[in-house]
């Protein structure tokens, strides 16, 4: 984890020195550019006796205006790219200043603001603190024994301050955090505004500067004629310009040689500079996607807070529950104890008649009236025992509103020295929490396992689903092979009387032969003919039965061969059902230990993040300073 930390600081330091170099860099080049437009502006050699070149030398605002935009009409060269960059460099200037003072202004408002807040948090504390204190000074009188020990009440009290300190000081970082968020996330707007803007100048200088050097603008006649009628603009220019090489070509022949590496020089430069401009951006970027982490940090900082103050309050109506069974428990004991005295006394009326039956009269009253008022009668006994019965069960009916917060465990309960929150608090909540956050969380996990439970249950109807299908269809094919083989039998009983019939007959027709029942020759053979027809149609029949049956008994194995597939099959199913669900159960609870071990990951990144951030609102302020110190 150290490494960690010291690998994320040596990354970080690391980013800032470069980030500084570039923007060295960039300072460096926009220097560079100044120092060659001043180069290309050279003082003119301005004839004698030209007033308006003296009223330029003088330096007049007036004559300095006209002399600029009659320049920019007849030249077009490096003066309007200076006074271009002069304007760039006023206005930067200017709108840093208002950006100091708007940040200033807003930065006074928050103070204040959450001054305010943190006042009134201040005082609603203090006074339920001492609330608690006047409470057990009240209670410290006590003259029987506590119900709870002494070191428990202690543990308690203590809890109590401990976690009423661990409350002030989370508020303190919790402000301290936004504070430096905000004017992060304002310097952050504030140099992106600069950025985008000086991007922009930049690009429109290139293009100006190109599109002066590459085409010379066409000498109108009327202009030709303005320039040679007045004297004050006619002076030849400055030997830099390139103004020269358009009007004398043929006087400098090494002018367009020098325009040449001049643009050269200046695309790399602009190169240079867009490369340092992306690198920023780059930079930019990773700086808000720092600013959004350390907004979630912020809000995990105001829910571990909630959840202090919850657990605050629980453990004042733990306190508050405990001091009252204690008064119970002394007036329980009172109570038992006058009972037992009232007892005793009734057990020793008896014996002392016995003893003293030749007293007087008067002597027992004067006993009696000792005695009462160190005993109860009936029905204060009765309306005592009746008011603490119903204290009692009160204070059952209060015990399940009670709910101590348990610590965490090994490692879990250490606090963090720069957020001050546990790291094993998360997803522990309370019976008294009131964080919607937290209760739409349960929510919501209760619903995903209300629809995973009702996704099983559909599946579990699938499957009974098929295997009712499964039983319709075997049933079907059963009562197809029932239907089947009651209409064999049917038709094996009818061959079998045509059968007895045909036999019958032929008995009867051997019987008449055999008698000499005088039939004729012809006849006999046609009988003899019946009879071998009749033979040969009981043996067709006798192989169609037999191949009915085969076809039975096929049909009968097949279809037990399909019932017990189909069985197979649905127990096969439902193991793989069974073992799938087993499996995504597993998966989801490996889930839910790997969602909660990413959280204490995250709780531990917490310093170290922290701490980054830190670093970085120091180095951008460093960087704004350095900033600032260059332009002016």
């Amino acid at each position: 984890m150290m490494e960690q930390r010291s690998d994320s600081l040596v990354s970080a330091d690391s980013e800032l020195a470069q980030c500084e170099m570039e923007v060295n860099t960039l300072l460096k080049n926009i220097s560079d550019l100044n120092r060659k437009m001043d180069s290309l502006q050279i003082p003119r050699e301005s004839p004698v006796g030209l007033s308006g070149c003296s009223m330029v030398d003088a330096g007049t605002a007036s004559v300095e205006s006209k002399t600029k935009t009659v320049c920019r009409d007849s030249e077009g060269g490096g003066s309007e790219q200076w006074n271009e960059l002069q304007k760039v460099l006023s206005a930067l200037e200017t709108s840093s200043g208002q950006g100091r003072k708007m940040l200033f202004r807003l930065q006074t408002q928050n103070a204040e603001t959450i001054q305010a807040k943190h006042l009134s948090a201040a005082r609603e504390s203090w006074v339920q603190a001492t609330q608690v204190l006047e409470e057990m000074e009240r209670e410290l009188g006590f003259s029987y024994p506590s119900a709870l020990p002494h070191d428990e009440r202690r543990q308690y009290q203590r809890d109590v301050l401990s976690l009423y300190k661990h409350n002030q000081d989370l508020n303190k970082s919790l402000k301290s955090h936004q504070e430096e968020l905000v004017g992060a996330e304002r310097a952050l707007m504030y140099l992106e505004d600069e950025k985008k803007w000086l991007q922009e100048k930049v690009v429109d200088l290139k293009r100006k500067w190109l599109y002066g050097a590459s085409c010379s603008p066409s000498v109108s006649p009327s202009l030709s004629s303005s320039r040679t009628s007045s004297p004050c603009f006619s002076s030849p220019p400055y030997p830099g310009s390139p103004l020269l090489s358009r009007k004398l070509p043929s006087s400098r022949p090494d002018s367009p040689s020098s325009l040449c590496t001049v643009d050269s020089v200046l695309q790399t430069e602009i190169e240079k500079l867009q490369r340092c401009l992306e690198r920023l951006k780059a930079r930019n970027e990773r700086l808000n996607a720092a600013l959004l982490r350390r907004k979630g940090e912020s809000e995990q900082l105001s829910m571990s807070l909630s959840r202090q103050e919850a657990d605050s309050s629980a453990l004042h109506m733990a306190l508050v529950y405990c001091e009252e069974c204690e008064e119970a428990y002394g007036d329980l004991l009172s109570l038992s104890e006058a009972r037992k005295q009232q007892n005793a006394e009734t057990i020793s009326t008896p014996q002392s008649e016995h003893l003293d039956k030749g007293e007087s009269s008067s002597s027992p009253p004067e006993g009696t009236a000792e005695t009462n008022p160190n005993s109860l009668s009936e029905k204060e006994f009765e309306d005592r025992s009746g008011v603490l019965l119903q204290r009692i069960s009160r204070l059952k009916q209060d015990r399940a509103a009670v709910c101590i917060p348990r610590r965490g465990e090994a490692g879990e309960g250490m606090i963090s020295p720069d957020t001050g929150t546990l790291a094993g608090v998360r997803g522990r909540t309370s019976s008294l929490s009131k964080n919607t956050k937290e209760e739409k969380a349960a929510l919501l996990y209760e619903l995903v396992t209300v629809r995973e439970e009702m996704s099983e249950m559909r599946g579990n109807l699938r499957l009974l689903e098929k295997e009712r299908r499964c039983l319709d269809l075997a049933l079907m094919v059963q009562s197809a092979q029932d239907s089947a083989g009651a209409l064999i039998l049917d038709s094996l009983r009818g061959e079998l009387g045509d059968r007895r019939a045909t036999q019958q007959r032929i008995a009867e027709n051997l019987a008449k032969l055999e008698g000499g029942g005088g039939i004729p020759g012809p006849r006999i053979h046609s009988i003899l003919r019946e009879l071998q027809a009749a033979l040969q149609r009981e043996q067709s029949l006798r192989k169609r039965v037999t191949v009915l049956r085969e076809s039975l008994d096929s049909a009968l194995t097949d279809s037990t061969t399909q019932r017990r597939i189909n069985r197979e099959e649905i127990d096969h199913l439902s193991r793989y059902y069974i073992k799938i669900s087993s499996t995504y159960r597993s998966s989801r609870k490996k889930q839910q230990d790997q969602l909660w071990q990413l959280e204490k990951q995250i709780t531990v990144m917490s310093e170290r993040h922290a701490k980054e951030e830190a670093e970085l609102s120091n180095t951008l302020e460093a960087m704004e300073w350095k900033r600032e110190e260059t332009i002016l």
